[in-house]
């Protein structure tokens, strides 16, 4: 759609499409080169696309950029850096591109991308927030931080001898989870950049620019856990030489974003401590020196509703500004579906937020915890579509939140029933957490929002230009690519596909090497694909060490395919 878009606008000779992957799933990987390769016909003499997998997947998304810019950015003035779910409007494209052309000393430009394409309540509760309270927060970020800006890892064009020159990420020192390949590279990238003088901003006037959202509150603990691990890690990198102190102060905003929630749970657990202490333990009012007057216990009811006031309005001011700016225009109003579909969602937000809020606090708490115990993260596949689980999956998660907000429950219900109260949303979330996740990422709630006009969003309500393109284009790619790697074998023209996809192996044309890490799997693949009858057959045998050898293999893909690129011949194919 991105492409089609700009070679209609004139601007298909100014760009090219590069795909970077590092998919370890043989069947995937299959899905991936036919997709290319219908992609790659469906824009021939338009736009170029280009297609690599690296066959070790060192350094994770940061070494896929890395090793693209070392290999191929001396081709490009700009990348416009995309995630697998991002999505820009042509004609935005086109104006970040202009943008930065304009500006010699600008490295980065980071857009506000929205959220899109989520059918799950989670989803949808995301993508309402992002759209109503989303701009408000995006001008206050890019007002303080002005050319001190920061990167957000996706959707934003980046000069690329600005970024090799200045970018190179460090393998920091000591063992996983703080040590080794730097997780949440982009803040670091942005810092280095701001380091050797260039530019980095973010225009939050720039539309047109989406990506998709996590399915359900599980798919964002997943994500969640390797966010925090790799904010944590910057630890190590904070201190620095030379780095602005702007830069500083994003580091310590991401550190301290997941250090609030075991703060969080501290403060709620020395709360009841002192409730227990009231409830089990007398106040002594005189002590055993004389004196006039009793000593009546504290409370300082002023400070503790300021304390209140302070907290709700750190919560809620921001939701609040988003709200009544919409509320006053009477085209924004338009866009949600009116004033008061507006109000209805943004309090049915702020109630289900709540609900999942002390969720969160747990899952975050045991991130955090896992963190400082040494345990890695990896880097797991991000769910993309919704899905309802099953309760033994749910209560496997969630069993424990349960378990405590239940216990809290009875205990305040049998000794001081009156903070019931005030602790009725965190208590409520935690004791119904495992109905809340499975209702999270529930598509068909989700239908039932969005027929009941809740959580709509104004891309929802008037899909754009570049979404309907994208939509109908993606229905055309999948009926044109393979299923999975046993597919390739009954179609010549997707196995073709995936061979010419291929590079070459490092051992192609040489005997078997001892240095040669996959030797043995290389050996029984082959043998397994002679004496088999059919590709089917010698697949099934495999084991995934060999399946995962056989999708990226020239020589054995052919050998087991029985297909050859054209004008070439033999095992070399």
């Amino acid at each position: 759609a991105m492409g089609e878009g700009l070679a209609a606008l004139g601007h298909g000779e100014a760009f090219e499409i590069f795909i970077l992957s590092d998919t370890r799933d043989p069947d995937a990987y299959a899905r991936e080169t036919t997709a290319f390769a219908a992609l790659r016909e469906a824009l021939a003499g338009r736009m170029p696309v280009w297609y690599r997998r690296r066959r070790e997947n060192r350094g994770r998304k940061a070494g896929n950029v890395q090793d693209f810019v070392e290999r191929w950015g001396c081709r490009y003035d700009f990348m416009l850096v995309l995630d697998a779910d991002s999505l820009l409007a042509p004609a935005t494209i086109v104006e970040m591109a202009r943008r930065i052309e304009a500006d010699d000393r600008l490295a980065l430009l980071q857009s506000n991308p929205a959220l899109i394409g989520g059918r799950s309540p989670y989803a949808r509760l995301q993508q309402f927030a992002g759209a109503l309270y989303g701009p408000v927060v995006a001008s206050g970020v890019a007002a303080w931080q002005g050319l001190d800006g920061n990167f957000w890892g996706h959707n934003a064009i980046i000069r690329v001898a600005a970024f090799a020159e200045s970018a190179g990420l460090p393998h920091l020192d000591g063992r996983k989870p703080f040590g080794g390949h730097v997780l949440s590279h982009d803040f670091v990238e942005a810092a280095l950049l701001r380091r050797a003088g260039w530019d980095v901003r973010m225009d939050p006037d720039l539309e047109g620019s989406w990506e998709g959202a996590p399915p359900s509150l599980a798919a964002a603990g997943v994500r969640d856990r390797r966010w925090a691990q790799g904010n944590i890690q910057h630890l190590n990198v904070i201190h620095t030489r030379g780095l602005r102190w702007p830069n500083r102060v994003h580091f310590t905003i991401g550190v301290c974003s997941y250090m609030m929630s075991p703060l969080w749970l501290a403060l709620l657990l020395v709360g009841l401590a002192l409730t227990i202490q009231v409830t089990l333990f007398k106040p002594t009012y005189f002590s055993e020196t004389f004196q006039l007057f009793p000593n009546w216990p504290k409370f300082d009811a002023l400070r503790m509703s300021w304390l209140f006031v302070g907290s709700m309005a750190l919560l809620l001011l921001p939701k609040f500004v988003g709200l009544a700016r919409t509320l006053v225009s009477a085209r924004r109003r338009h866009r949600f579906g009116g004033g008061f579909r507006v109000v209805g969602s943004a309090f049915l937000e702020i109630l289900l937020s709540a609900l999942f809020a002390p969720i969160l606090m747990l899952i975050q708490c045991r991130h955090v915890v896992e963190i400082l115990a040494g345990r890695d993260s990896g880097w797991a596949p991000q769910e993309r579509g919704g899905k309802v689980m099953a309760w033994k999956e749910v209560w496997r998660l969630h069993g424990l939140h349960a378990l405590v907000g239940a216990v809290m429950t009875v205990g305040l219900y049998l000794y001081r029933p009156e903070m019931l109260v005030w602790l009725s949303p965190i208590l409520v979330g935690l004791v119904l957490a495992p109905w809340l996740s499975r209702f999270s990422g529930d598509e068909r709630w989700g239908e039932q929002l969005q027929h009941a006009g809740l959580l709509q969003t104004p891309e929802e309500r008037s899909t754009p230009h570049a979404l309907t393109v994208a939509e109908a284009a993606a229905e055309r790619l999948r009926r044109r690519m393979g299923n999975d790697l046993d597919h390739l074998a009954g179609d010549e023209r997707l196995a073709l596909a995936h061979l010419m996809a291929l590079e070459p192996s490092p051992y192609e044309g040489k005997s078997v090497q001892e240095e040669d890490p996959d030797k043995l799997d290389r050996i029984t693949a082959a043998a397994k694909i002679e004496a088999a009858r059919s590709p089917a057959e010698a697949l099934g045998w495999m084991t995934p060490a060999e399946k995962a050898l056989l999708a990226c293999e020239p020589a054995l893909f052919a050998e087991w395919s029985g297909v050859r690129i054209p004008g070439r011949t033999g095992h070399g194919a």
